[in-house]
């Protein structure tokens, strides 16, 4: 009985604050999922605006969506409600369009490791049934530089322009549709109908046992007095380090203020607000990646990690600059478990792998600029992420359309709770502030343009100047020309899809 209660006032604590995407929250619906959406409607003001399954007629059969991606994640696919919390979810939404409208969710699943490029599988499976005509795909989710790809060769239909799709519905990510729209199009997003992004965000771990041991303070108190800055958490990384056998060499064995891969090394530019690029008040996608506060950010930054006496960047062997694999991911959860590592970086998916973590851990967003900023902002790594799109070979957009709607509007209802209860409840982090830091995570994401259709190879860049050396004066001015003949293509693309 206590557990049971436990695990009650646990979800209980999760309704109130949880925010998917932008200002997604969960919504309690009492209704079996054999009721129409005009029953729903009814007791939802939230509700989508789709007329009842009668009043809609037949759209019953397959309803096929392609999955592709860099990593493995199908919000599509479920064989039950024996597996996990989310496959439960993922089962019964289907089993709500399947017995209320006769939609059978099917899908090819081609998520693959390294795969999503900008010319990869989900972009080839695409652009192929495009050039052929064929209606293989009512709808797909594809990895983020593929999508991209698509979006601006014209191989997408815009998501503005389907009937029955309300992007202004909050279960739709709002800071999406802000971040990636390009004059008023928009041709793949995200929300509730998928927790992809929530999965790529770019988060910090740190270790509550070497937070009192150090006698640091206490980080959930900096986030919500607005001091978690910058220097403040370079001054905690600094204040950590040991090489434990004393041989000189710092690797696994030892001790570090922080555990980082090189990959989140673009997330700080996101969590000061700043972005590779952004669009203008023209509508047009520019450069706004260098400017006095991004040079001084990166000296600070690179000036923390490049300290290897202090950090351990994993991605790369300090001492000849190879990019090469220094602790595997069995050791950094066995230096996580053993207090090696008082902050660790890395995207919220990682935390499936500390479910069986011994040390009490919590959970932070990057640190802000300065104070003078105003809000904590995440980046969501375009690497990791997918986003949900439609085909410009679909045929009967307004079927899409319907079935797109209801997908996030369950999601919201089943989906987006159970990732949660999966996140929170199902781990070692149980306490309100872990919770508290998830809200302002997920209520902050940051959708970068200039990493997503990766102008100038910028992000790759910024990821490798620790084990390159180069400053961002440096990257930025080796790859100005290249980033704008990438710019003026997208511009000219979407200057000609809009008529002006």
């Amino acid at each position: 009985m206590k557990k049971t209660l436990a695990l009650l006032l646990a979800c209980s604590m999760l309704l109130p604050v949880f925010a998917a995407c932008g200002e997604d929250k969960p919504t309690t619906v009492t209704q079996s999922t054999a009721e129409t959406t005009a029953a729903v409607t009814t007791a939802d003001p939230d509700a989508p605006n789709i007329p009842s399954a009668e009043e809609l007629g037949d759209i019953s059969g397959d309803f096929h969506i392609l999955v592709s991606g860099n990593w493995t994640w199908n919000d599509y696919a479920s064989e039950g409600e024996d597996g996990t919390v989310i496959d439960a979810a993922i089962y019964r939404r289907n089993q709500y369009m399947l017995e209320t409208y006769g939609i059978n969710i099917t899908n090819t699943d081609v998520v693959a490791f390294d795969s999503s490029n900008g010319s990869g599988t989900g972009y080839k499976k695409i652009y192929t049934a495009y050039m052929a005509g064929d209606d293989i795909y009512a709808a797909a989710m594809v990895g983020t530089h593929d999508v991209a790809t698509l979006a601006y060769n014209g191989y997408l239909h815009d998501m503005n322009d389907i009937n029955y799709l309300d992007l202004s519905k909050p279960y739709w990510d709002q800071k999406a549709n802000e971040d990636l729209s390009i004059r008023g199009k928009m041709y793949y997003t995200t929300g509730n109908i998928s927790v992809a992004d929530n999965r790529a965000a770019d988060i910090l771990f740190f270790s509550k046992t070497m937070i009192e041991e150090y006698d640091l303070e206490n980080p959930y108190e900096l986030v919500r007095e607005g001091k978690w800055t910058l220097d403040k958490f370079g001054q905690m990384v600094k204040s950590v380090g040991e090489d434990v056998n004393q041989d000189g060499v710092y690797g696994a064995g030892d001790t570090f203020g922080l555990l980082t891969p090189t990959s989140t090394h673009p997330a700080i530019l996101a969590a000061a607000n700043e972005r590779v690029c952004a669009v203008n008040d023209n509508g047009e996608l520019e450069l706004t990646l260098y400017n006095e506060r991004v040079v001084n950010l990166y000296d600070k930054y690179l000036d923390i990690v490049t300290d290897h006496t202090h950090v351990l960047n994993y991605q790369m062997n300090y001492m000849t600059g190879e990019k090469k694999s220094t602790a595997t991911n069995d050791e950094r959860v066995s230096m996580l478990n053993n207090n090696q590592a008082l902050f660790y970086s890395h995207t919220m998916f990682y935390i499936d792998s500390l479910r069986d973590l011994d040390n009490d851990f919590g959970i932070l967003s990057f640190p802000k600029y300065d104070e003078a900023q105003e809000n904590y902002c995440n980046l969501v790594s375009s690497w990791h992420c997918q986003f949900v799109c439609v085909p410009e070979t679909v045929l009967d957009l307004d079927r899409t359309g319907v079935v797109l709607e209801l997908l996030a509007y369950k999601g919201k209802e089943l989906l987006t709770p159970a990732y949660y209860e999966k996140t929170v409840v199902g781990q070692r982090t149980r306490d309100e502030e872990s919770i508290e830091m998830l809200d302002i995570i997920f209520s902050n994401l940051v959708y970068d343009l200039g990493m997503i259709y990766n102008i100038g190879t910028y992000k790759d860049k910024i990821c490798d100047m620790v084990r390159t050396g180069q400053s961002l004066t440096n990257i930025y001015e080796t790859y100005k020309i290249p980033a704008q003949m990438k710019l003026n293509t997208i511009n000219n693309f979407f200057a000609q899809n809009t008529g002006s």
